[in-house]
């Protein structure tokens, strides 16, 4: 199994960028994904302004620094029906100093996650308009007819295994992956105790060149809140790499 991304999920404005930045500069694997949606993500709000300040640092570094975005509600509502807001077209736009390559490659779109919105061909379209880019898609049973007419258009997509609906809990069992076409993640309850453990587990589901990645969550956040703790987060990036460095040969 190939660790591609070890995904860290939503840090917010009060983490500041120097933290971030010893996140992404710790490892090539090392990702962090930012939760976007109108109500705190729209232009002119601090979240926003934190963003966009984050991102002229991580473009003009000569290295590929990895920042995904998570687009939520009714952002993913408008994406979903082939609708791009000004903010995400901006930052969908925006390229690397070095090289012109997209600066935020991966995009998840949190179906099923508040939004009700749906458009397969629409969404197949936005898909196909932005080839240098990876499109992301949650999967449980709940998204599953939707996801199975977007892989008939023939579009490539990604998807990230959560059995828990987002809500943070770790499944029974993991399960391979959906696809044979589609790369496929994993999250659900995954965090700095149990990363070690559960790559272990997800391993056994999949070839061994097969190229996945993790992403958590809620186990990186102080406990009882939702401010990010780096602290948590580097202890889960680096178990997770401690299991890969062991495993890989």
């Amino acid at each position: 199994m190939k660790l591609t991304y070890i995904t860290c999920s939503d840090p917010r404005e009060d983490v500041s960028h120097n933290d971030i930045m010893r996140l992404l500069k710790y490892a090539p694997q090392v990702e962090v994904a930012i939760q976007a949606h109108p109500s705190a993500m729209s232009s002119g709000y601090p979240r926003n302004n934190w963003f966009n300040g984050l991102m002229q640092l991580v473009k003009n570094i000569d290295m590929g620094l990895n920042v995904a975005v998570h687009v939520n509600y009714q952002w993913c509502d408008k994406m979903c029906t082939g609708q791009i807001p000004n903010e995400i077209r901006d930052w969908m736009n925006m390229q690397r100093r070095f090289g012109r390559k997209p600066a935020i490659k991966r995009w998840q779109l949190n179906i099923g996650d508040g939004t009700k919105a749906w458009d397969t061909q629409a969404v197949a379209k936005l898909i196909a308009d932005y080839p240098e880019h990876e499109f992301i898609f949650p999967y449980n049973q709940t998204v599953h007819d939707k996801i199975d007419e977007l892989n008939k258009t023939g579009v490539n997509f990604s998807l990230l295994y959560d059995s828990s609906y987002g809500y943070g809990k770790l499944p029974d069992s993991w399960g391979p992956p959906v696809y044979d076409n589609h790369k496929m993640g994993y999250a659900g309850g995954l965090g700095p105790d149990n990363v070690a453990d559960n790559l272990g587990k997800i391993a056994q589901q999949m070839p061994t060149d097969y190229r996945t990645w993790i992403d958590a969550e809620g186990k990186l956040m102080v406990p009882g809140t939702r401010k990010f703790d780096t602290n948590q987060a580097m202890k889960y990036i680096q178990h997770a790499l401690a299991w890969y460095k062991y495993h890989t040969k």
